[in-house]
């Protein structure tokens, strides 16, 4: 099984390693909690998702600070 890393840098590398683990995690341990009616499991991978879609969230607002210059620039050099 897929082991789900919770935190880390806000780094591409990371994200995509994060994005990685999350699908086979959620594809081995959420098929089979659902299917057994685990809610205690269920409770768990939510958590776990949870934190992985806080993940992305940080990392998409950095990205978005970061290129927020270029994307200014790129607009104010067409006028």
């Amino acid at each position: 099984m897929s082991d789900y890393k919770i935190g880390g840098p806000l780094k591409q590398f990371t994200a995509i390693e994060k994005t990685t683990q999350m699908a086979a995690f959620l594809g081995d341990r959420m098929v089979r909690a659902i299917e057994g009616n685990d809610a205690v499991e269920v409770h768990y991978l939510l958590a776990t998702l949870d934190d992985y879609h806080d993940y992305l969230w940080r990392y998409y607002r950095r990205l978005d600070k970061e290129q927020a210059p270029l994307r200014e620039g790129a607009s104010g050099s067409a006028d």
